[in-house]
């Protein structure tokens, strides 16, 4: 039996002294260091935020930021589970229909205002006309300020999985004062209750945040829990710095210019493993790896061509040269130790890389050599590497694959017609952090499957997995639904990959996460 979960990538490359920096970087407890209040931290990402309106915008670059100006009501932990955060708990009615949130008390805005239910209210009003994910909210019919401290949701139906939806940090349902809530996308005040408030943005430049001195900070907690928990401002000040090239990136972290990177490429990795002054922190994991297969064109029509590719492929040297050597090899379509994990499900046709049984699958399957057409894009490279070793893989065992190249837009348009395309490289981020329900939407109807036709056996255990009662009940169909996708061969699990950040060795207290948590950073020295 293989094991489950094989780790590989760059700790086989690094040297000891590399891993022991990891761990004490990334892994040790900051309360077990001495913090340092004050001074200024520079981030460094690729590209500007565009929009610092928490609610409007579903960007990794905004959010980067916007976490930390903004809280929500409830939040993912660190094990993708829906925990409170600006609120003190709910209470769902015996019949789903009404979920009651009593709100913290104390919890102040940045701009000095108490938070109450009249905020709260203003809030999920205004997502529903500006909200990125507004339709997280469909299932709540309106909303009731039932007291100062307490807003009822009254819904359309019982939806079991409205307090997962509602968690999730795709396009986060912040909360913001009611003197925005008849503000347009954009154009809000950008005050929020988080420990850090805004203080300017220079497009191409920077985004300046600085230490909310009132935040209120949740003492249910003794330490941060994924977005939520208890947390701390040590820094005066953060600036997000914009830097488009990787190597201006790592060239201005040598230099000391800059404190941390959101991302450098595994090469520079390598070569930053012998600075004293540097620290390189695992972002694992970050992403799906997936290859999606066109059901409604030849030859991938056919079950038994595409039970072919499933077999033919050799996970971990896909994994090995696209994540450039930072990954897990991972079967499921859930995170391991997450809440909705699978198991061995599937494992029996994961990394196998047989090539004898692959040619037998092709033969049954009437497979003469048709071109298979393998899609993907210049702007996303891992993406493109994917697809170069998929290729060399398939084409070993008789297949024709032939790869189409374009930008990320054209591939997108692409992708959404029924011919023109077989197979379709694809990072697949924020999906699994929502959890299954939002994972699994992408691949079941009403939504246009990323394999192009539906599945009714797939549909119907998605409906079987939203109205699933409880998260025990949910589990087990979440168990079916990977049994079928391991008998249908439409999208394929590739593994697991990570994101390598860095940072100077006297930033202290950074775990790396869904976005930069800049609270709970100090600086010493």
């Amino acid at each position: 039996m293989r094991p489950r979960l094989r780790q590989a990538g760059l700790l086989r490359t690094l040297s000891t002294t590399a891993i022991l920096a990891l761990a004490a970087g990334s892994l040790a407890a900051p309360g077990a260091m001495a913090q340092v209040h004050g001074g200024e931290l520079v981030f460094v990402q690729g590209s500007n935020p565009p929009s610092l309106d928490g609610m409007a915008t579903s960007s990794q670059a905004s959010r980067n930021i916007t976490m930390n100006i903004y809280e929500t009501l409830y939040g993912l932990s660190e094990d993708i589970s829906p925990i409170p955060i600006l609120a003190e708990g709910v209470e769902v009615s015996d019949d789903g229909k009404t979920y009651v949130f009593t709100l913290r008390q104390g919890v102040l805005f940045h701009n000095g205002k108490e938070m109450t239910s009249e905020d709260v209210k203003a809030s999920m009003e205004r997502y529903r006309r500006v909200g990125a994910t507004a339709n997280k909210l469909d299932p709540v019919r309106d909303i009731e300020i039932t007291g100062r401290y307490e807003v009822t949701f009254h819904m359309v139906g019982p939806t079991p999985t409205f307090l997962e939806s509602f968690s999730s940090p795709r396009a986060p349902a912040v909360i913001i004062p009611v003197e925005d809530a008849d503000t347009e996308a954009g154009r809000n005040s950008f005050v929020g209750t988080g420990p850090y408030k805004f203080v300017e943005y220079v497009p191409d430049s920077h985004v300046t945040i600085e230490r909310f001195d009132d935040y209120s900070a949740d003492t249910r907690h003794d330490s941060v829990d994924g977005f939520g928990g208890f947390k701390t401002a040590y820094l005066d000040r953060v600036i997000f710095r914009v830097i488009p090239e990787p190597g201006a990136q790592v060239a201005a972290l040598e230099a000391g210019e800059v404190h941390l990177v959101e991302q450098i490429p595994m090469p520079a990795a390598r070569r930053l493993d012998a600075n004293p002054d540097i620290v390189l922190h695992e972002n694992m994991p970050w992403a799906f790896t997936t290859f999606h297969l066109n059901l409604a064109e030849p030859p991938t029509d056919n079950v038994k061509f595409r039970e072919a590719i499933q077999v033919a492929l050799q996970m971990e040297e896909i994994m090995a040269i696209s994540s450039e050597g930072l990954y897990e090899l991972n079967h499921g379509w859930q995170y391991p130790d997450t809440t909705y994990w699978a198991g061995d499900i599937g494992l029996e046709y994961y990394n196998l890389a047989d090539a004898e049984r692959a040619r037998a699958l092709l033969a049954e399957a009437g497979y003469n050599g048709e071109p298979f057409s393998i899609l993907t894009d210049s702007n996303i490279p891992q993406h493109g590497r994917a697809a170069v070793v998929i290729a060399e893989q398939l084409q070993n065992v008789g297949i024709n694959a032939v790869i189409n190249q374009v930008d990320w837009p054209t591939a997108l348009n692409i992708r959404l017609q029924d011919e023109g395309w077989n197979g379709w490289t694809l990072q697949m981020g924020i999906e699994p952090v929502q959890g299954p329900v939002a994972m699994i939407a992408t691949l079941a109807s009403p939504a246009r499957p990323h394999f192009a036709v539906p599945d009714a056996e797939l549909d119907a255990l998605y409906q079987e997995l939203i109205s699933g009662m409880t998260v025990a009940e949910r589990q087990e169909t979440h168990k079916r639904i990977q049994a079928r996708l391991y008998e249908i061969f439409a999208s394929i699990k590739i593994g697991d990959s990570g994101l390598m950040q860095a940072g100077r060795a006297n930033v202290k207290g950074f775990v790396p996460y869904r976005f930069p948590r800049v609270h709970d950073v100090w600086i010493e020295g």
